[in-house]
């Protein structure tokens, strides 16, 4: 029987996440008119390009997992972790690359 609770629970979260990417992006989106069409296609379909700020990633992907070991800030800028990618920003916050995790 317990199995069966976390397997519903756990069902539950992930799909409550995929719910929210949308209203996310919707939110953020209209709080940022500013960004300019081309930023919000890419945002609307969960896309990055290099040169994106840190707010733009938030929009498209989500806060990123700060207790991950790939989280970190140095001199250099930023690496925000994901689940399956990691995101590399320069010390102006702006995206140079991504990779797979």
């Amino acid at each position: 029987m317990k199995p069966i609770i976390v397997l519903i629970m756990s069902s539950g979260i992930m799909l409550q996440a995929c719910e929210q990417a949308p209203v996310r992006r919707t939110e953020m989106l209209a709080e940022h008119s500013g960004w300019g069409n081309e930023a919000a296609q890419l945002i609307k379909a969960g896309y990055l390009t290099q040169g994106m700020d840190q707010e733009q990633v938030e929009a498209a992907w989500g806060k990123p997992c700060w207790s991950c070991t790939g989280t970190t800030q140095g001199d250099w800028g930023a690496a925000w972790q994901y689940a399956t990618q990691t995101v590399f920003f320069d010390k102006d916050g702006k995206v140079t690359r991504w990779e797979a995790n």
